[in-house]
């Protein structure tokens, strides 16, 4: 029964790729694209190497065995999510993202090049202090977060968690330079040493979230749908530099500078191709089945969101702070060992309601993934809001597979807050009228009869404050 419902699984991703293909706003960027390259991978092609394999290091590590019924679920629910996921992204982000002339692109770099470069010197020296802090304490074997026995949540025991994930703006950073320099050496020289740098933390997403946030504004940037071959060499690029940072969670590169005293992580010899937990999102997501609501007998009924508003304070300023949510309907550390679990988009979505809560979970991240292609790459439309939206999308890297809005919310300020600062400074540089002056929108370049009755009095509305100041008035 399992094998022949892999099967069907298959056959209904094919179907669904087929018919997404043929949608006129098909493309790369488009985030039913991202979501089907993750759900192909972890939930369509990984199943059948785990079968031929059959792979069971996650289930001694959390002490645990899924039932057939159990197995049956996961992959069900899977492909309730892609369905809903890709439908929902697709009826909001239904129109092909709109051209950007060039010659706006070029005027947007040339109007933005000094606050970037300002935001960038403002932010690489705290965001390399934390790099090189996590360095000395991955190299010394000193971890600043523990498991909370109770709840199995990570704590910070030391310093402030604040300062630590600092060290993500190297990453935005690094994708703005690139942008700027319009892709030439100087602009991938800081993300190179970006790239070097994060790959000693030992941490990986924050490097792929670079990669595909480059990629994805390279092939805008060329008005590409598909691939290109530079975007392909990047995807190569990440491939091998996340199994390297798995195997010895950035080892190799930290005894290139310093002594290096962390443990070895992974014993690959030991494992079977792909069973290491980096991509074992569906033995999470049949942990949470076998849990949920069988020995829970309840499920959490979205109470992890509540985790959002208690998370941004600090420890030291809140001595009693919840670990995790503040409302807990059940704790899986009752029912196994699940470390390092990611739960994954469809994963939350059962543990909060089941089937309903599948459908739930999706239909938010699809609000929100193609509620942003659809304004910043179709309504928008400028050079900005292609560099926004490649920052934005390149978080569902993570976001899809970790599969919580606090994840997201987590990592927004990092990702995106010296983008925010660069703007902030271009609008106190070029005054009041900045947002006409730096954020051009594309109907300018189209022909007056062409555009939509909205636009058309969007450009009347800018004609008429730019009149005054060009009479002398």
């Amino acid at each position: 029964m399992y094998d022949f419902l892999l099967i069907v699984s298959l056959v209904v991703f094919a179907a669904t790729v087929i018919a997404y293909l043929r949608h006129p706003a098909a493309s790369l960027a488009h985030p039913a694209s991202f979501y089907l390259l993750f759900h192909g991978f972890v939930f369509v092609f990984r199943p059948f190497v785990a079968r031929f394999y059959e792979f069971d290091f996650v289930y001694r590590l959390y002490d645990f065995q899924p039932s057939m019924d159990d197995k049956i679920t996961v992959i069900l629910g899977a492909n309730l999510a892609m369905l809903v996921f890709v439908a929902m992204t697709l009826w909001i982000g239904s129109r092909p993202a709109r051209p950007v002339p060039r010659e706006l692109a070029d005027r947007m770099r040339g109007k933005l090049f000094w606050p970037i470069v300002v935001s960038v010197g403002l932010f690489t020296p705290l965001a390399l202090y934390s790099q090189l802090g996590s360095w000395v304490s991955r190299s010394n074997h000193f971890e600043t977060m523990v498991r909370d026995a109770a709840t199995g949540n990570m704590v910070n025991i030391q310093g402030n968690g604040w300062f630590t994930d600092s060290a993500l703006m190297m990453a935005p950073m690094a994708v703005m330079m690139v942008w700027l320099s319009r892709y030439r050496w100087w602009g991938w020289a800081y993300f190179a040493g970006f790239a070097f740098l994060q790959a000693g933390t030992g941490t990986r997403h924050a490097i792929i979230f670079a990669i595909a946030a480059v990629a994805i504004g390279w092939l805008l940037e060329r008005d590409r749908k598909w691939f290109d071959w530079r975007a392909v060499v990047l995807a190569l690029v990440a491939a091998v530099a996340f199994n390297q940072i798995v195997v010895d969670r950035g080892g190799a590169v930290r005894s290139l500078v310093v002594e290096d005293m962390g443990p070895d992580y992974i014993d690959e010899q030991s494992l079977d191709p792909l069973e290491h937990m980096d991509f074992a999102s569906l033995e999470y997501f049949e942990y949470i089945v076998y849990a949920v609501p069988q020995r829970t007998a309840t499920y959490d009924y979205f109470a992890h969101v509540l985790q959002i508003f208690t998370e941004p304070v600090p420890r030291v300023l809140w001595e009693d702070k919840p670990v995790g949510s503040p409302v807990k309907m059940f704790s899986l550390w009752d029912y196994g060992r699940p470390v390092g679990m990611t739960a994954s988009m469809p994963g939350i979505g059962w543990m909060s309601l089941g089937y309903p809560g599948i459908i739930i979970q999706s239909a938010i991240f699809a609000l929100i993934f193609g509620g942003l292609y659809r304004y910043l790459l179709v309504s928008r439309a400028s050079a900005l809001a292609r560099l926004a939206y490649s920052l934005a999308i390149a978080m569902t890297v993570l976001g899809f597979r970790d599969g919580t809005l606090l994840t997201l919310f987590r990592t927004l300020p990092f990702y995106f807050g010296p983008l925010v600062a660069a703007l902030l400074l271009a609008r106190f540089a070029f005054g009041p009228y900045s947002r006409v002056a730096i954020i051009p929108q594309a109907d300018t370049a189209r022909n007056f009869l062409e555009q939509t009755p909205a636009e058309r009095r969007k450009a009347l509305a800018a004609r008429s404050l730019d009149g005054p100041a060009r009479r002398g008035k």
